[in-house]
């Protein structure tokens, strides 16, 4: 009986574990006499697990992986002698001699089972932890003890165990057969754990171990000289790559190699400009981190900011260039807290290091008094808080006791924060003050006296994804002070301070710190990685893949983390229900938009419609969309529209350069992008009278509730009307950019005849829809012309000079920064969509006269 049992097995592949087996009977009766080894390699660094796997977290599988419902195996005719249940049942009992598995004595085998420790650490190699095996042992016993009839192989196993002459071990291989059946991912976890294995990343880019690269290190506080002198090894290079955090910062990079006679391309996410007319490559590429190209070789490379590694959300993309990246000669600019850390992680690719260390060019005085009022504030000054609040209310306090204010947040777009800082520098123009976010730490040139730190507490992200409010860091801290006192500007020495009394001694305290060692840079999965998880579970979401892959993942938590993929899950989840495949679904989901905002999110869900339908998402479409053309906002909710319906240009030209057939209109895009960001501006110079007047509205419906009478609402439509008429002529005279984008100055006044109505059924005011001051048929000339007047302006910001009477076009042309195919292409997309256009103008107007008699018979009866 014995012999046929071990041909079974054979027969049954569990030879494997019959082995292992044997090892945990050895390592059950030999445990008592072992003892912890203090041995300093008994954990090596290599198989430290990924922090994030707390009790709490990792060990739930049960969550991710739901059982599937193993039945017992019943009989159905006892009388039926072709039953194949049947035929295994009479096996089953022929070969154990006739005996029948009694009840109580399965019972206490299968028990016997559970509580053995060598089991339970066995299933724990085999991916089960206490939870999955609890569930698999629970069924498993289900399935014993309810079956009618067991297989073969297992029944003479258990009639081997229950009559002596087996252990209760050589259960195992069955136990682990029906888990399997249970839990599917099981048979494939040695892969998974594989795919996920992050614990020598170096080894992802052979090409760059292949090259012996020498690696410099410019480490240095703010205003230090350190991206000075990284910056000209690189234009004097025969090739190079400027990796930057910012557009900003690589379009500032891109203007100045191209100024310095070294032609250089701009690649960011949304958008490729080449230096030559004909749109050849050049040997120079400025670029944002996350697009650094490792497949080209480079003479020399610049990594900027390079303590950004410790980034949560974003840190993967300063590890993966420099891990990746095919230069001979990588210069890193950053802080000197990083510098332990680079030095870890070159040991693990062999190169060199070289520090060079900068201190600060400029001095920089922590004063012993705080502002404390409005009133005390000067030219130069820069109040730096951290909430849109705060900018409302010192922007609306300055500009009540008479100071011009320029105002920079990081929802703003570029062109708009490059014309604020501009208006700021200057030294000609009467704007002197400043209210910004922690936006100008990094991007921006500005010419500061003194910084003054309204608050000193941020809301951050933690490496779990947890927004917490805490004490800006000392780095945060460094930083932002740094920025006053800029060398070579109108005021070379700095100072800092903050708005409070109470907040001056917490400032100094942080500064005085010693900034903290950064230890560990981030890791990401990868698309290829989640497409192998997918290979292996085809019935799993998006988002359980990346859960399952952060589950069991593995690397060197010594100087390793895993960034945070809340985002991505987050819009993986959107569009869960639009059937995409893999790649796209993985693609769309790392779009980098704001959750926070609504109306992008929306435009994100429809972009992905669209794609899924195999429909281009045409110009056409996205107008119909965003309600172009568009308006000069008239409060600061209209503002912070815009600057959603900005982002969703910005996603829009983000997916034209992955899927450049389902989003084709990218050059008209770009030039209603250039139309906003101007219109933008003109809102943020107005930025106190937007606020004003949302409360004004405010009041208005206020007064239409606690009185039926007409007189006072006009009263407060009249005011309403007489601010908006003065907003739109200061408008003209401080922004005559925006005549040109929007065309005649009669069409920047806002009708205010039909501005409020008073509905007195419903008692509150109502605004119905205003009259289009803008026409709705596209002026080809004119949006093209708006499109070269805003590479025309940041030009002028990056100090290029034009002439007036020559064509603007060519002068672009032969500064580099527009090409004539570019042109070419504009102006034939946006002739094809004129004539679209003109078919439909007739019926909109036939439209718009139909409600606007329907709406005066309203009027009438009411």
């Amino acid at each position: 009986m014995l012999s046929l049992h071990k041909q079974l097995l054979r027969s049954s592949n569990f030879s494997g574990y019959t082995f292992k087996i044997s090892s945990i009977l050895n390592y059950s009766t030999h445990k008592r006499h072992r003892t912890s080894s203090n041995s300093p390699h008994h954990h090596h660094p290599s198989h430290r697990i990924n922090p994030n796997k707390t009790n709490n977290q990792t060990n739930n599988l049960r969550r991710l992986f739901q059982p599937i419902d193993v039945k017992p195996l019943i009989t159905t005719d006892k009388l039926d002698s072709t039953s194949s249940k049947d035929s295994d049942a009479d096996i089953g009992r022929e070969l154990t001699g006739g005996k029948t598995l009694e009840r109580n004595a399965l019972l206490r085998v299968i028990t016997d089972f559970y509580r053995r420790d060598e089991i339970k650490k066995l299933a724990a190699d085999q991916g089960l932890d206490i939870r999955l095996f609890q569930d698999a042992y629970v069924s498993f016993r289900k399935f014993c003890i309810q079956s009618t009839v067991l297989p073969v192989d297992l029944h003479i196993v258990l009639s081997d165990i229950i009559s002596g002459s087996g252990h209760v071990t050589d259960i195992f291989p069955y136990f682990l057969r029906h888990a399997r059946e249970m839990f599917p991912h099981l048979t494939c976890m040695e892969d998974l754990k594989k795919i996920s294995d992050l614990r020598d990343p170096a080894n992802w880019y052979p090409d760059a171990r292949a090259i012996q690269r020498k690696i410099i290190f410019h480490a240095g506080p703010t205003n230090s000289g350190k991206t000075y002198h990284a910056l000209q090894r690189y234009m004097n290079s025969e090739s190079g790559v400027y990796c930057g955090p910012l557009k900003l910062l690589a379009s500032e990079v891109f203007y100045k190699t191209n100024a310095a006679g070294t032609k250089c391309d701009l690649v960011t996410g949304e958008e490729r400009r080449f230096a030559d007319p004909e749109g050849k490559p050049a040997n120079h590429v400025a670029c944002t981190v996350e697009m650094t190209n490792l497949t080209t070789v480079y003479d020399v490379a610049v990594i900027d900011e390079i303590q950004m590694m410790r980034d949560p959300q974003r840190g993967w993309a300063w590890t993966r260039a420099l891990l990746g990246i095919q230069a001979k000669e990588i210069h890193l600019c950053g802080e000197a807290s990083t510098i332990r850390l680079i030095q870890e992680l070159m040991v693990t690719t062999g190169d060199d290091v070289e520090v060079r260390e900068y201190k600060r060019l400029t001095k920089l005085n922590y004063q012993e008094r705080a502002l404390e009022t409005f009133d005390n504030v000067k030219p130069g000054d820069c109040f730096v808080c951290f909430s849109k609040n705060d900018i409302f209310h010192i922007t609306r306090e300055l500009e009540r006791r008479g100071h011009e204010v320029a105002v920079i947040y990081g929802s703003l777009p570029p062109g708009t924060k490059l014309l604020q800082a501009q208006r700021f520098n200057d030294p000609t123009d009467s704007c002197k003050i400043m209210v910004a976010t922690d936006a100008i730490g990094m991007g921006l040139n500005l010419s500061i006296k003194r910084i003054i730190f309204y608050s000193l507490v941020k809301p951050q992200l933690n490496e779990q994804g947890e927004k917490e409010k805490d004490a800006v860091t000392t780095s945060q801290a460094l930083q932002i002070a740094g920025r006053a006192g800029r060398f070579a500007s109108a005021f070379p020495d700095g100072e800092v301070t903050t708005f409070r009394r109470d907040d001056l001694p917490l400032l100094k305290e942080i500064v005085s710190r010693q900034v903290e060692t950064i230890k560990r840079a981030g890791l990401h999965p990868t698309a290829e990685q989640i497409e192998m998880f997918a290979y292996h579970l085809p019935k799993h979401s998006l988002s359980s893949l990346i859960d399952i892959f952060v589950l069991l993942s593995q690397l060197d938590d010594s100087i390793f983390f895993m960034c945070n993929v809340e985002d991505v899950k987050f819009l993986a989840d959107i569009i869960e229900h639009v059937p995409l495949p893999l790649r796209a679904r993985y693609t769309f989901s790392c779009a980098p938009i704001n959750k926070k905002m609504p109306f992008v999110c929306t435009m994100f869900l429809k972009y992905a419609r669209q794609y899924s339908r195999s429909e281009p998402t045409t110009f056409d479409w996205l107008a119909k969309q965003i309600s172009w053309p568009f308006e000069i906002p008239n409060t600061i909710m209209d503002l912070v529209h815009l600057e959603e319906v900005f982002d969703c240009l910005d996603l829009y030209l983000w997916l034209s350069f992955r899927f450049a057939d389902m989003f084709p209109d990218k050059e008209l895009v770009r030039g209603i992008q250039a139309e906003l960001d101007q219109i933008i501006h003109a809102g943020v110079q107005n930025i106190v009278k937007l606020i004003h007047r949302a409360s004004r509205l405010e009041d208005a419906k206020d007064v239409a509730v606690t009185t039926s009478t007409t007189e006072k609402t006009a009263e407060v439509v009249a005011a309403i009307s007489e601010e908006t008429k003065s907003t739109n002529s200061s408008t003209r005279t401080n922004a005559p950019q925006i005549r040109s984008i929007i065309g005649l100055e009669e069409e920047l006044d806002i009708d205010t005849t039909n501005t409020l109505t008073t509905s007195i059924q419903d008692n509150k005011i109502e605004k119905p829809q205003e009259k289009s001051t803008i026409p709705l048929t596209m002026n080809t000339h004119k949006v093209l012309h708006s499109y070269l007047n805003a590479l025309k302006t940041q030009a002028e910001t990056r100090g290029h000079e034009f002439n007036e009477t020559e064509d603007l076009i060519k002068q672009l042309i032969a500064k580099g920064l527009l090409s004539q195919r570019s042109v070419d292409k504009l102006e034939k997309q946006l002739a094809t969509f004129n004539d679209n256009d003109k078919k439909t103008s007739k019926k909109r107007e036939t439209t718009k006269t139909m409600t606007f008699n329907n709406t005066n018979k309203k009027n009438k009866l009411k």
